[in-house]
C-alpha cells in the first residue's frame, strides 16, 4: 500500500528547507567574520638582507592592481636560514570565500587547499593568498575570472611578489612559482598560467573547463547550483556581482540563458584558450571530484586532455568529493567538500601531502619527490581506487529498450525529505542517493524509469564517462521533453536503485542524439544490475523543466566503462543479454 503525502507533511518539509537554507547562511556568514577576526596587522616587509635568518610569520598586506583596485592579501613568510631563499605558492580561493588569512583562519583549517597551502608554508615556502577582486575585503566587481581583470591581478601578485620578497627562488631570471587552490580560483590558476609565463606549477582542484556545457549543459540551466552560487556570491560580496551575471540567474530561472551571456563570458574559461592552440607550458596536478554535480569529472577530462598537449607533467586524480549541493547532496561543509586521503592501487595518499611533494618536486627541484602520485587514479569509493592511463570515455555498447515517461511528476519526490517509502530518493550520510522500492521500466506518473542494461558476471568497476546515443520521441505535440539520465545500480542484495555519484544529464528535445553522460564511478559485484534511470525532474535542475505534462517516449543505446578484475589488473568486461534476461529484479 502507498503512503500518501499529506498536508502536514508537506508543511514539514518547507520548514526543513528554510532551517537548512538558514544553516548554510549562518555557517558562512559565521566564516566571513571568524576570516576578518583572523586578519593580521600589516607589516613592514624586511627580507631583503641574505645576510640574515628569517622567521617564520605571516601579515597582511594591500596589492594594487593594474587599475588601481585594491587587492587585500596575506604573506606568510617561511623560516629560513641566512642565505636561504624558497619559491613562492599562490593561494586562490573559491566563489563566494575569502583568503587564508592566518594559520587558524576557518580557508586554512577547513578547505582542503588552504590546509595544503598552510602545509607548504610550514615546509619551507612563501605563500600569498588574497581576496580576489569583489571578494572578502579587496575592491572592485566580480566578473567571473576576466582575463581583464581577475587573471590580470594574478599577474599584479605575481609582480608585487617579485618588487617586495626578494627573498623568492629563481630559476635563471625566471621566479619559481606554484599556485594552489579550488573551483573560481582553479581556474584563476589555469587562465593565469597560460597568461602568464612565470607560473611553472599548479594544483587546481574541482575547477571547469567550458562554463557554457557546466552550467548550462545540453541548453539545460543547472539552476540548483546557479541559484546558490549567485545567492551566496551576492550575500558574500555584498552585491558586488557584475549585472551581467545576475541577469543572466534571472533569464536561467525562466529555463534560458540568452547568447550574449556566453558571449560575454566566452574567454573567461580554460576551453576559449585550448581551442586555439594557447596551450600554458606548466606542470599541472589536478583534483577532481565524482560526486561533483557543478564541475563533474567531465570537466577536467577536457582540461587533462588539453594539457597533455603542452608535453609537460600533468596527472590526474578523481576523488569522491568537490562541489556538493545543499537541499540535495549531504556534506559537512556546505557546498564543497574533498576527502582528505585517496586510495590508488595498493597506495594511500594524502592529498595535502602531495601538493607539497608536486612542489618539492617542480619548483624545490627535488627529483622524484612526486613519485607517489600515479598518472590517472580514479577512485571507487573512500577507500578504493584505481590507477589508469587516460579516463576511460565509452565502451561496450547495450541496448537501451523503449522507456516511456507519463508525466512531469517523475522523479519529483526525490526532494531530500527524507519520506515517501518507496517512491522517493533518500539522501544518507553513506553519501548514497537510493530510490526505494522496484522503479518500472514504464516510469510510471511518479516514479522514474529504470531500464535494465546489464548484469555483472565478475566483481570490477564501472569507472569513466558513458556515452549515450539515443532517440527521444513527444507524444504530445506541444511540450519540448527536457529529461534527466543517470546510470543507476541495482545490487544484489537490495531492491533499491543507486543513483551512481548523484549524478544527473539533462536531455532537451526530441530526435536522435548523442551525448556525454556526466562521469561516473563504483565497485561492482557478481549480480549487480546496471540500468539507465530516466525522470523529468531533478531537484539539481529545480527551475529547469518542461511541465507536469511531459511525456516521451525513450530508446536507443549506451555505451558504459565498465572493467573486470582478473590477475594482473582491471580489463573490459561486459556481460551478456542472455545473463541479464535471466536475472529477475526484485520488487518486493
Amino acid at each position: 500500500m502507498r503512503e500518501v503525502i499529506t498536508y502536514k507533511k508537506v508543511s514539514s518539509l518547507k520548514r526543513y528547507y528554510v532551517k537548512k537554507l538558514a544553516s548554510f547562511t549562518v555557517i558562512s556568514v559565521v566564516f566571513f567574520i571568524l576570516s576578518a577576526c583572523s586578519s593580521s596587522p600589516h607589516h613592514t616587509i624586511d627580507n631583503k638582507d641574505k645576510n640574515q635568518a628569517l622567521k617564520q610569520t605571516y601579515f597582511d598586506v594591500d596589492i594594487y592592481s593594474f587599475d588601481g583596485t585594491k587587492i587585500k592579501a596575506t604573506i606568510f613568510q617561511p623560516k629560513l636560514k641566512v642565505g636561504e631563499t624558497a619559491p613562492l605558492v599562490i593561494h586562490t580561493h573559491g566563489l563566494a570565500t575569502f583568503r587564508m588569512s592566518g594559520p587558524m583562519s576557518p580557508i586554512s583549517q577547513f578547505v582542503i587547499t588552504g590546509q595544503a597551502a598552510r602545509k607548504a608554508w610550514k615546509s619551507g615556502y612563501w605563500v600569498i593568498s588574497y581576496d580576489q577582486r569583489g571578494h572578502g575585503v579587496s575592491g572592485g566587481t566580480i566578473n567571473i575570472m576576466d582575463p581583464q581583470h581577475e587573471v590580470r591581478d594574478v599577474t599584479a601578485v605575481i609582480d608585487w611578489a617579485q618588487k617586495n620578497l626578494s627573498r623568492i627562488s629563481y630559476d635563471k631570471a625566471d621566479p619559481l612559482i606554484g599556485m594552489v587552490g579550488e573551483s573560481y580560483g582553479g581556474q584563476a590558476q589555469l587562465l593565469g598560467a597560460t597568461l602568464d609565463s612565470r607560473i611553472d606549477a599548479i594544483v587546481p582542484f574541482n575547477t571547469w573547463n567550458n562554463l557554457e556545457t557546466a552550467l548550462y549543459p545540453n541548453r539545460v540551466p543547472k539552476s540548483g547550483w546557479l541559484t546558490m552560487l549567485v545567492f551566496s556570491s551576492n550575500i558574500m560580496s555584498m552585491g558586488r556581482m557584475d549585472p551581467m551575471i545576475n541577469k543572466a540567474y534571472i533569464n536561467a530561472r525562466k529555463g534560458f540563458v540568452p547568447p550574449e551571456v556566453f558571449d560575454y563570458l566566452e574567454d573567461h574559461a580554460f576551453n576559449y584558450y585550448c581551442e586555439k592552440g594557447q596551450i600554458p607550458k606548466v606542470d599541472v596536478f589536478m583534483v577532481q571530484g565524482f560526486r561533483d554535480v557543478l564541475f563533474p569529472i567531465n570537466e577536467a577530462t577536457k582540461n587533462y586532455h588539453c594539457l597533455k598537449q603542452s608535453g609537460k607533467d600533468i596527472r590526474f586524480i578523481g576523488t569522491q568529493g568537490g562541489h556538493i549541493l545543499p537541499l540535495s547532496q549531504f556534506s559537512m561543509i556546505p557546498g564543497f567538500q574533498v576527502e582528505r586521503t585517496v586510495h590508488c592501487d595498493d597506495k594511500k595518499i594524502d592529498l595535502r601531502d602531495a601538493v607539497v611533494s608536486w612542489f618539492d618536486e617542480k619548483l624545490k627541484k627535488k627529483e622524484g619527490a612526486a613519485a607517489s602520485i600515479p598518472p590517472v587514479c580514479l577512485t571507487h569509493d573512500t577507500k578504493s581506487g584505481t590507477v589508469f592511463s587516460d579516463i576511460p570515455t565509452g565502451g561496450k555498447t547495450f541496448s537501451v529498450n523503449k522507456a516511456e515517461i507519463k508525466s512531469g511528476f517523475s522523479g519529483f519526490f526525490e526532494l531530500p525529505m527524507g519520506i515517501v517509502d518507496r517512491m522517493t530518493a533518500v539522501f544518507r550520510r553513506d553519501q548514497k542517493q537510493v530510490y526505494h522500492g522496484d522503479l518500472h521500466t514504464s516510469g510510471g506518473s511518479l516514479r522514474p524509469a529504470f531500464i535494465p542494461l546489464t548484469a555483472v558476471e565478475e566483481s570490477g568497476t564501472i569507472t569513466g564517462i558513458p556515452i549515450a546515443d539515443i532517440e527521444i520521441e513527444n507524444p504530445n505535440a506541444h511540450t519540448n521533453p527536457i529529461l534527466f539520465l543517470s546510470i543507476g545500480i541495482k545490487r544484489k542484495s537490495s531492491n533499491k536503485i543507486t543513483i551512481l555519484n548523484e549524478q544527473v544529464t539533462p536531455i532537451k528535445g526530441t530526435g536522435k542524439m548523442k551525448v556525454e553522460l556526466a562521469g561516473i564511478s563504483s565497485k561492482l559485484k557478481k549480480g549487480d544490475i546496471i540500468g539507465l534511470v530516466i525522470k523529468s525532474y531533478s531537484n539539481q535542475f529545480r527551475l529547469s523543466r518542461s511541465g507536469w505534462l511531459t511525456q516521451a517516449k525513450v530508446g536507443g543505446k549506451i555505451m558504459l566503462p565498465i572493467q573486470e578484475v582478473q590477475t594482473g589488473g582491471l580489463v573490459s568486461h561486459f556481460a551478456s543479454r542472455d545473463a541479464l534476461e535471466s536475472t529477475q529484479i526484485n520488487s518486493k
